[in-house]
């Protein structure tokens, strides 16, 4: 009987393989203290947690009076038996981090979602005029090492996929190219191209996958095929190191990705030259070295630009200059490019390579995902080794940070992953019903009164991880606010057991959920009252705008994209526009004092909590809005002139 009210395994991600019990895909459950919770879930009818004090059913699940009040309320909806599934003796969840995952794939749905988005903006007051882009005209090439839905670890997929998406909506012919990591449905095999690098000829096919996104609007996908892409291990290594080879890897799809609009034949014609490449991240930051090196030179991609775009600095792409020559295994004018290649590290010493750098050098100009990130890697603390050329970069008015949309369906009014829909006006009864059935869900005691405090992301230090489990015995004894924590997330086997057991010694009001559900962490946004996210540096960050959109509070790290999307709550001068609190330093008494203002606030100043909340869903994390500093800056882009020439040395560096 428990057998059969298990839900049926996740799907894998679009393109992707189911994962096997012994894929690092796989997430699960972290044993010892958290087996004989796991095994209750998966024989419990109600497929809850323990939860202590509650009163035993003849069925043998246990439930208090407020769970036995929802069983029959009819607004509850879509709350699932189980949220888990077996695999031998292991729990799986299913392997992706929906903080950075889309659940709505379907162009109509998609269009219906955007259009009511839309319809509901014109009737704003406030409402700013849309940018008038002035080259919709020319194709957009989207380069990026990971694109939504196909290949992910991370946020650049999902941002990188929005970017199809986007643009293509503004009008834009756009061209959005990946390396082909599996074979992907519904990709038809268009042409190839060989390439020279590392001393060898290289042959790579590229498959296209058109999507339609209304009104005859159309993305090209394109994935770049070759047996270097094909690793089960992980897209760029094992877990916990880089494959040997990556350099050639993604020096030679950036090859490739140059290559496609002049090849590749899409609807009946090529891209052509004139086209505006946007590179993403260290894997791509040598492709603005090859536009000038190996084809400006020459004669091609004479108008084409170059954007560079920079989600996360800690990652630059370090090469050895003496194992990996500029000229015989790159292929580029050594004399030329080696020094827009040149890097620092303190292992390599000078004998470096570095990707990002080189991007950063060539390309016409240089974007990050928030205007607080770009400030921050312009500092010696927050720019990894070259603060210094992103400040050069910045003061030729050609840096700046634009914060990244968030999906279209992240809206508690049309969201059907919840167990009830609810807007501004009905806020209240809406989260009263979605925390009741996150408690019951996840095995929490049922209580309205406590204040439900979830963290989301991955269990690692620069997630803050450490802060949260430092202080859970102060949240739950500690202090005197009544609070519940719930974690999900995956990462650290350390920090998993250390979560696995704040369950245990807590049962029934904390949940540590290890490993990552898309539908559980919709129902977070919702149930939850306060978002923990003590990131100690955060680029940009999509949960906290989530979260606001449900009328769920942040509590944040003061940091890059944090610090620009959070309103904090200094002081009662800034209730009209605070969404949430920030601290600062990164530290664990900096944390907690914030946070038990939050939670005091949530206890004993309901009023200011919930004209926060309003505050919160009034936000805007709208797409087209950030699409419209992108079109501005594509058109600084098109009409000033090249950052750089390709005749001669002289020329570059003088």
């Amino acid at each position: 009987a428990a057998a059969a009210a298990l839900p049926p395994a996740a799907k894998p991600l679009k393109g992707q393989s189911s994962p096997s019990a012994g894929s690092p895909e796989v997430a699960r459950r972290v044993p010892r203290a958290a087996d004989e919770a796991s095994s209750r879930l998966l024989n419990s009818p109600t497929g809850g947690h323990h939860a202590d004090g509650l009163t035993t059913t003849s069925e043998g699940s246990e439930v208090s009076p407020e769970e036995k009040s929802m069983a029959s309320d009819p607004r509850l909806v879509n709350v699932p038996s189980t949220v888990s599934v077996m695999q031998g003796n292991m729990m799986q969840r299913l392997a992706s981090l929906s903080a950075f995952d889309q659940l709505v794939d379907d162009a109509d749905q998609m269009a219906a979602m955007r259009a009511q988005l839309e319809a509901e903006a014109a009737q704003l007051e406030d409402r700013p005029v849309r940018y008038g882009a002035r080259h919709l005209s020319t194709p957009i090439v989207i380069v990026s090492s990971e694109m939504h839905p196909w290949s992910k670890t991370g946020g650049l997929a999902m941002i990188a996929g929005s970017y199809g998406h986007e643009f293509t909506l503004r009008g834009h012919r756009t061209m959005a190219i990946a390396p082909m990591y599996d074979d992907y449905a519904e990709c038809t095999c268009i042409g190839g191209k060989g390439i020279n690098i590392a001393g060898g000829y290289h042959e790579v096919r590229y498959f296209l996958h058109r999507k339609v996104y209304g009104h005859g609007k159309v993305c090209d996908y394109v994935f770049v095929d070759h047996p270097c892409f094909r690793r089960h291990e992980g897209i760029y290594g094992p877990p916990g190191g880089e494959y040997g080879d990556n350099l050639f890897r993604f020096a030679l799809f950036s090859l490739a990705a140059a290559e496609a609009p002049l090849v590749l034949e899409i609807d009946g014609s090529t891209y052509g030259q004139d086209v505006l490449f946007i590179c993403n991240d260290w894997q791509t930051g040598i492709l603005p070295v090859y536009l000038l090196y190996k084809y400006k030179m020459h004669g091609t991609y004479m108008n084409a630009r170059s954007m560079m775009v920079i989600h996360n600095i800690g990652y630059q792409g370090k090469y050895s200059k003496e194992l990996f020559p500029v000229d015989t295994y790159l292929g580029l004018p050594k004399r030329l490019a080696g020094d827009d290649l040149q890097g620092e590290d303190m292992h390599l010493g000078p004998d470096c390579i570095n990707l990002l750098a080189g991007g950063v050098r060539t390309a016409d100009r240089v974007l990050t995902v928030s205007p607080n990130y770009a400030n921050e890697i312009k500092s010696p603390e927050g720019g990894h080794g070259i603060h210094e050329l992103l400040q050069r970069r910045d003061g030729e008015l050609r840096l700046a940070g634009i914060l990244n949309g968030i999906s279209d369906e992240w809206s508690p009014i049309t969201d059907p992953k919840i167990p009830r829909n609810y807007r501004l006006s009905d806020v209240d009864e809406g989260k009263r019903v979605c925390k009741a059935a996150l408690q019951k869900e996840l095995g929490l005691q049922v209580d309205p009164e406590a204040c439900l405090v979830g963290f989301c992301g991955r269990l690692c230090f620069q997630k803050g991880v450490t802060l949260i489990m430092a202080s859970v015995d102060w949240m739950m004894h500690g202090q005197p606010n009544k609070c519940q924590l719930i974690i999900m997330g995956k990462g650290e086997p350390a920090l998993s057991a250390q979560v696995a057991d704040a369950e245990a010694r807590f049962r029934g009001r904390i949940c540590g959920y290890v490993g990552f559900d898309p539908c559980v962490e919709r129902r977070m946004m919702a149930g939850c009252d306060l978002l923990l996210m003590p990131s100690q540096f955060e680029p940009c960050g999509l949960p906290q705008m989530y979260a606001q959109m449900y009328g769920t509070l942040p509590v944040v790290h003061e940091t890059g994209g944090l610090k620009d999307t959070v309103k904090g709550l200094w002081d009662d001068t800034h209730l009209e526009v605070a969404t949430g609190w920030l601290f600062s330093p990164f530290e664990e008494g900096s944390m907690k004092h914030t946070l038990y203002k939050a939670l005091d606030t949530y206890q004993h100043r309901r009023e200011i909590f919930r004209k926060m909340q309003g505050n919160a869903m009034r936000a805007s994390f709208y797409w087209p809005t950030a699409m419209d500093e992108y079109e501005r800056h594509v058109d600084y882009t098109l009409e000033d002139h090249p950052y750089r020439k390709p005749e001669s040395w002289w020329n570059n560096h003088h």
